[in-house]
């Protein structure tokens, strides 16, 4: 029983011996795995959008820009021709498709090392998204392909908020006061006051007898002699004055 399990072990470790000598002909697998991307390069014809275009060269020259490249792996340029846009099927028959092809050329002796053909699908169909999201789709399978690190997003740096009431520029020098002219007062002229009379001589004044007044006072000398009052003397036959 021990016996027929070691001769089937044996009989599997021998054949799986033989076939690795047959998928490998005998030797290690000398491809490279990744190659030192230097450059890249997108053409296609006039039915192909610009803006996919440069799409598709900006994010990949992102991705270059970000990866390290290995050591000792071959320099090389990479070329992308987008060769056809098209149409899904069925529920996808709204959304655009590319076909493209990506071919590595070595640096150092012009020969292609690498090439490979590429279907791509538009995740959204929307008119103002549908080639940036084709652009950004094609350049996703790019960086597979070759090992490229996805450039990482720009960082907004925002300078630091200070506390300081320390002003940034100094005070503008005053400007001397301007006095506005005030606004002139019109004055009615005052009517000059009239003269005053001048005085006038008692002597001047004539006495008019008939309005009650005695024409002649005498002091010190004897009495005149008055006429009776028939209003107070009931003898008195003179008339009133």
């Amino acid at each position: 029983m021990f016996a027929r399990f070691f001769k089937l072990g044996f009989a599997l470790l021998l054949f799986g011996a033989l076939a690795s000598c047959t998928l490998t002909n005998g030797r290690p697998i000398t491809r490279p795995l990744s190659y030192h991307v230097r450059d890249v390069t997108v053409i296609a014809d006039a039915t192909v959008p610009t803006r996919i275009m440069a799409g598709v060269d900006r994010r990949v020259s992102a991705a270059i820009a970000a990866t390290r490249p290995p050591a000792g792996a071959e320099r090389v340029v990479v070329l992308v021709r987008i060769e056809s846009l098209g149409f899904g099927f069925n529920a996808r028959r709204k959304l655009q498709t590319a076909r493209f092809s990506v071919t590595a050329v070595s640096v150092e002796t012009g020969e292609p090392v690498a090439t490979g053909s590429f279907l791509v699908n538009n995740p959204t169909n929307d008119p103002m998204m549908a080639e940036e999201s084709l652009a950004e789709e094609i350049a996703s399978r790019v960086r597979f392909a070759f090992s490229l690190a996805s450039p990482s997003l720009r960082k907004l740096v925002r300078p630091p908020r200070t506390q300081s009431t320390r002003l940034k520029t100094a005070l503008a020098p005053e400007a001397p006061a301007v006095v506005a002219p005030s606004a002139a007062i019109l004055t009615e002229p005052v009517p000059a006051a009239p003269p005053a009379p001048a005085a006038i001589h008692a002597g001047a004044i004539e006495t008019n007898i008939e309005e009650g007044a005695s024409g002649v006072v005498k002091l010190g000398g004897a009495a005149p002699i008055v006429p009776c009052d028939p209003a107070k003397d009931a003898n008195c036959a003179a008339p009133n004055p």
